[in-house]
């Protein structure tokens, strides 16, 4: 029903903490300058930010650097903060993380918050300075404990991940909620997913769907599919259908393509909407297009099969193509198969042997009993009872009707040294990752 939602990446949070203190300046540029050249502190820290975005002045990042220091002489703690930033990024003074960090760390103690958050980016990432997560997290709780979001849910991945500390669902979820309440969408969303799937919490829907509607009230996409799904099972809420099916259009109205795929799948089998093949397939195609890849591979089934759409298995290999080319098992499985058949595209069987043992060994089941069928023939590779019946087994143990029919057949036109080495083979056998196929 739901995955696991992205925390904000760290690199996102360097860039907007670079810009986030960057206030709108109120007075016109000649009277900022006029007095900033005054002495005045908080004038020639605007005049600095000023000269670093170009506003209302051609960008100079070297005289924004020199307002920034002229406004430090003065004790100016954002100037501190802006300086260090500078360092850090090389904007107007070479790079230089000992600069850098010593301007941040001043910034700091004197209760910056963003210069803390800074800091915890810098070192948990080792951006400009060596690695160091137990520092990383040391910057994150002084801000959380100020009150920031950002640095509480910072600090509650931390506890989630045991990241610089030890790992403490219990202490991951107490930061986590304390950025919800302060209305973090990502803080939001993160919760609602913990409780949603029961990631070292006890799974509780109830909760789950309260997090997701308050950040589905900030029409964020994410959060309208997963509320609408929610209502549509009626998981943690009482089921509804109708406002499913309403939150899951909102949510693809906005281009959300997990929700494109979604609304696809509720038009494929008539699932809160009147059955609709071709209103699904145009919903595959709009998901399709942005690359997701279970909606590539849903829109080659269809091209495949001629549901919903004209039947042309040369358009059903293109999309097959597209989702195996990002690893995805089915897909591998759905061109394997055109290649071993020749449907679609000129007959392979090397090729489909590749794309058979790449799902395969990433412990998709259609990809094990395909591959062990393609040693069993001989198709591609040299025939390899042993082998065979390896892969069979394995397709078998995960559920796979045909496979665990088919794996007496096999045995039986095998002796019993083969059929050992068979089974020893499956047991020592773990999936691999491996290289999308060329």
């Amino acid at each position: 029903m739901f995955t696991q939602s992205k925390k904000i990446p760290m690199l996102l949070l360097l860039a907007v903490l670079f810009c986030a203190t960057v206030p709108l300046v109120a007075k016109s540029l000649k009277e900022t300058r006029t007095e900033a050249e005054q002495g005045n502190a908080d004038a020639q820290h605007a005049m600095g930010l000023r000269c670093a975005k170009g506003d209302g002045l051609p960008k100079d990042e070297a005289a924004a650097v020199e307002w920034f220091r002229k406004a430090i002489t003065q004790g100016h703690v954002d100037a501190q903060r802006q300086l260090g930033m500078c360092y850090l990024l090389g904007t107007g003074v070479s790079q230089d993380a000992t600069e850098a960090v010593k301007w941040l760390r001043l910034a700091a103690a004197q209760n910056h918050v963003a210069a803390m958050k800074q800091l915890g980016v810098c070192y948990s990432l080792g951006s400009s300075v060596p690695k160091d997560m137990n520092e990383g997290v040391k910057w994150f709780r002084q801000a959380a404990e100020l009150g920031d979001a950002d640095a509480q849910l910072e600090l509650g991945m931390a506890y989630f991940d045991g990241e610089g500390v030890v790992q403490d669902a219990a202490e991951a979820v107490k930061w986590f909620r304390k950025a919800a309440e302060q209305g973090d969408l990502n803080a939001q969303k993160l919760l609602g997913t913990t409780y949603a799937q029961g990631l070292r919490v006890p799974l509780d829907l109830g909760e789950a769907v309260k997090w997701f509607r308050k950040a589905a009230e900030k029409e964020d996409p994410e959060a309208q599919l997963r509320l609408g799904m929610a209502y549509s099972l009626g998981a943690g809420v009482a089921q509804d259908l109708k406002q499913g099916i309403s939150l899951i259009k909102k949510s693809a109205a906005q281009n959300y393509a997990p929700a494109q795929l979604e609304l696809g799948e509720c038009c494929m089998h008539g699932s809160g909407v009147p059955k609709d093949p071709a209103e699904a397939v145009a919903w595959y195609q709009k998901a399709a297009d942005q690359g997701d890849a279970l909606a590539q591979t849903k829109l080659a089934v269809a091209y495949f099969e001629g549901t919903g759409v004209a039947q042309n298995t040369a358009d059903a290999v293109v999309w097959f193509r597209k989702a195996a080319e990002q690893n995805f098992p089915i897909a591998q499985v759905g061109l394997g198969g055109c290649l071993l058949s020749g449907k679609g595209v000129d007959k392979d069987e090397a090729q489909a042997m590749k794309l058979f043992c790449a799902a395969a060994e990433r412990g998709d089941a259609d990809g094990q009993f395909a591959l062990s069928l393609m040693y069993e023939k001989g198709e591609g590779v040299e025939k390899h009872p042993v082998e065979a019946l390896k892969w069979c087994r394995l397709a078998s143990k995960q559920g796979h009707d045909i496979a665990f029919v088919h794996q007496a057949t096999l045995e039986a036109t095998m002796t019993r040294e083969q059929v050992i080495e068979a089974v020893r083979l499956e047991r020592e056998w773990k999936p691999t990752k491996v290289e999308p196929v060329k």
